[in-house]
């Protein structure tokens, strides 16, 4: 018993005692936030497992850090069909550290000097569009490797502390093997030189834009017609022969499902405006007025 005018002796109350004991005895989560020595979603497609992404077209920081905190595999930052430019695509990479999401962004076309800055900044992966034959191939993995696989620019400091990578020097030992080369399959021309285009080595994956490729094709806004349709599953029995992972859009949970019992291992789900929009929608329906 404490008597009186003596000074109380520092000790561990019971409510602590059993919080420190919660805190030790509780699972670590399955999966830790990503260093760059480990591409999670190429390792997932790699053992033939499905991945679900975001697509990103507003430049927002907030909505690069809420989405990549519910659980998506990958976040696709749009740099072709958006006005997101490189300081804020540096913002956007930042926000998605500490998460799961890998950071995979989609440059304006085929050319190494778009590539190069996203690299640098810390992509993970590159979407290269309008790849139409062996060529456009090789030179959109080439854009994404060093030499002497590739002509990318030695100058990822950023990517390397970015990706928790010391120093430097070690990041351009393991940057050829994690960052992924998409190449996207859009015209029908592709779809007739896909053969020669899954021959080319570097390959991490063929993702098939439905809207270009009906475009192409004099289908103009119909993405789910019959002859559409037919060519994606000449890409897709292409991609299995040469076994080179594939991906497309598949806008709702139905349609993922379906895509991903096809064989397909890379599945954009939603947009940001398509959420923003859908949310909207849904609430204002309920409401009476």
């Amino acid at each position: 018993m404490q008597k009186k005018g003596e000074k109380k002796k520092p000790g561990v109350s019971l409510r602590a005692f059993y919080l420190l004991l919660i805190i030790v005895l509780s699972p670590v989560r399955a999966e830790e936030p990503q260093n760059f020595t480990h591409n999670r979603v190429k390792a997932l497609v790699q053992a033939g497992k499905p991945t679900i992404g975001v697509v990103i077209t507003t430049p927002s920081l907030h909505a690069v850090e809420i989405l990549a905190g519910k659980d998506f595999d990958w976040i696709w930052i749009d740099l072709e069909h958006s006005p997101i430019d490189l300081e804020t695509l540096d913002g956007m990479i930042q926000a998605v550290q500490g998460t799961a999401t890998v950071p995979i962004v989609r440059v304006a076309w085929n050319r190494h000097w778009l590539a190069k800055p996203a690299l640098d900044l810390g992509a993970k992966g590159i979407m290269i569009p309008w790849i139409d034959s062996r060529q456009d191939a090789v030179d959109a993995v080439q854009a994404l490797r060093y030499p002497p696989e590739g002509v990318r620019g030695v100058g990822a400091s950023v990517a390397a502390r970015r990706w928790g990578v010391r120093p430097t020097s070690e990041y351009l030992k393991i940057a050829n093997k994690q960052i992924m080369a998409i190449l996207q399959i859009e015209t029908i021309e592709a779809v007739n030189h896909i053969d020669e285009i899954l021959a080319v080595p570097g390959i991490d994956m063929i993702f098939v834009g439905p809207n270009d490729l009906a475009s192409s094709m004099g289908l103009l806004g119909q993405p789910g017609h019959p002859h559409v349709e037919e060519a994606i599953q000449k890409v897709l029995a292409a991609t299995r022969k040469a076994k080179v992972p594939i991906g497309t859009m598949g806008f709702s949970a139905e349609a993922a499902n379906r895509r991903i019992e096809q064989g397909f291992q890379f599945i954009a789900v939603a947009s940001d405006g398509s959420l923003l929009s859908s949310g909207a929608r849904n609430i204002l329906k309920q409401i009476k007025r």
